[in-house]
């Protein structure tokens, strides 16, 4: 059997064990995911005992995907290029990072939404872990123009300065008044979960040609309060955070498998149902 989990501090919200063991049932794949919680002062020491207990890979979510960085024997060109690692696969004594939420962003953005960067303008809302992984990914992906929202100015425009001195991409901070520059807006804040249950932006910031791809999944009901707001505006393509959580753990998984292809739909079912549960 081949075991995997995913590490977090908190972890007992992660939907991630429930999509990945409908996928193992569907393919037929003998394997086991389950979840733990680790402090992040205790990280290495974890991910050392896991390889010592011989599991063959794990995923990483808050606060433990830039701490792991250096940590690894070996980063993806895709770890590197976003600095932090939601993937790890032990072998051969080693471990390997990678990063499959910027991939997993544009793949759902593309099936859902037909959104791809390439010429293309967006903005992002929220410049932490994620959103910061999505915009460098945006970037690298061609997009033309990135304009970056977040609490944090310094934040912002570090990773503005980030994106431009890596790509060809213009990068700068912007007001929620301007959102409505961006093609594509990419709200990767916490707005929308409980404690930041109101919308990222008002509908006045929005247009109706546009199009929402929220990363928040929303706990009993498929849109949450930013897409509420979209809608509002007459805007009518967006989507919320279940979509991406799939692409990027079937990424994950096809990552420590040497391409064993994850059943998607099953990924999908799973979620939707659980989050319903949670309503």
């Amino acid at each position: 059997m081949k075991r995997f989990a995913v590490l977090g501090h908190p972890i007992g919200h992660s939907f991630s064990p429930i999509m990945h063991t409908a996928s193992f049932r569907s393919i037929g794949f003998d394997g086991e995911y389950t979840r733990r919680d680790v402090p992040p002062e205790t990280l290495k020491a974890a991910l050392d005992a896991l390889a010592q207990e011989g599991l063959d890979g794990v995923n990483l979510t808050i606060p433990h995907k830039q701490l792991a960085v250096p940590m690894m024997d070996a980063l993806t060109p895709e770890a590197k290029r976003l600095g932090a690692v939601n993937t790890v696969r032990f072998k051969d004594g080693k471990m390997y990072g990678h990063n499959t939420d910027g991939p997993g962003f544009l793949a759902a953005a593309k099936a859902l939404l037909d959104f791809t960067p390439q010429g293309e303008t967006a903005a992002v809302i929220g410049c932490g872990g994620a959103g910061r992984a999505i915009s460098l990914s945006l970037a690298y992906a061609g997009a033309k123009w990135i304009g970056l929202i977040d609490v944090d100015q310094v934040r912002a425009k570090q990773l503005a300065d980030e994106i431009q001195s890596q790509t060809q991409t213009r990068a700068e901070v912007i007001t929620v008044e301007r959102l409505c520059e961006a093609h594509l807006v990419a709200q990767c804040s916490p707005s929308g979960l409980a404690i930041m249950p109101e919308p990222a932006a008002p509908a006045s910031a929005f247009r109706p040609t546009q199009v929402l791809y929220d990363i928040v999944i929303p706990p009993g009901h498929p849109e949450t309060p930013t897409m509420r707001a979209f809608r509002e505006a007459g805007g009518t393509r967006c989507a919320n955070g279940v979509r991406m959580l799939v692409e990027q753990g079937a990424l994950s998984f096809e990552f420590w498998t040497d391409g064993v292809v994850a059943d998607r739909n099953a990924m999908l079912a799973a979620v939707e149902t659980e989050v319903a549960r949670h309503g």
